[in-house]
């Protein structure tokens, strides 16, 4: 009797293993059918994301290429008005630029070269500086201190004192406090500054020795 349960066991087992495989070979071409009537059904659609992907791929590679494009050309630009040694073709060639390529980071740096070469017009050339979108931080604050420069310079003490106002990087401040110190109207202020110039951290040494001297004349 046990021999012959022993026997039928193994049988069951492997009867019910292929009736498993055949089940799932079922379901498998069940859902592989699913899938195929879905794509059939939906061929246009499938057709039109794939057409929109592809459109979407080729217009972000060609912005890429034509963008690569425009940054080489204004720089290309920009390199050859900066090496123009006429103030006249340097100022026309920077105009030039800053009309085809205003907005970019080329645009901020033209600003910059005109406020020199474009005197009559550098406040203007400085304040767009300022508030140009591409403009690093370091130029604004260098646009900032030379429109106070130019301020003291006309005799407006309290404009300047403005610009030199708020946040500057390590190495403006030894130059903001020499301005700081020209704009003052009050004696101590002045020497404050000028101390303050003096203990920071020494970028420019003619600047620094100017300081120096009129410590010197104030404590004499």
């Amino acid at each position: 009797m046990t021999d012959k349960t022993e026997d039928k066991t193994p049988v069951k087992q492997e009867d019910q293993s292929a009736f498993e495989a055949e089940m799932e070979e079922l379901k498998r071409e069940m859902r592989s059918a699913k899938w195929v009537e879905w794509a059939e059904n939906n061929q246009k659609t499938l057709m039109l994301a794939a057409g929109v992907l592809i459109a979407v791929l080729m217009a972000g590679g060609l912005w890429i290429e034509n963008d690569k494009a425009q940054r080489a050309t204004a720089g290309a630009m920009y390199q050859q008005a900066a090496n123009a040694t006429d103030r006249t073709e340097k100022q026309a060639l920077m105009e030039g630029l800053l009309k085809d390529f205003g907005s970019s980071s080329y645009g901020a740096l033209a600003l910059m070269q005109l406020a020199n070469v474009d005197i009559a017009n550098r406040e203007t050339h400085l304040k767009a500086l300022m508030a140009h979108p591409s403009a690093m931080q370091e130029w604004v604050w260098e646009a900032r201190l030379d429109l106070a420069a130019l301020k003291i310079e006309q005799g407006d003490n309290a404009a300047a004192m403005q610009q030199l106002e708020g946040q500057f990087g390590t190495q403006y401040q030894q130059l903001r406090h020499y301005l700081m110190a020209q704009a003052s109207e009050d004696a101590a202020e002045k020497q404050k500054h000028l101390q303050q110039s003096l203990d920071a951290s020494p970028v420019d040494n003619n600047l620094k020795q100017k300081v120096e001297s009129l410590l010197a004349k104030k404590v004499s």
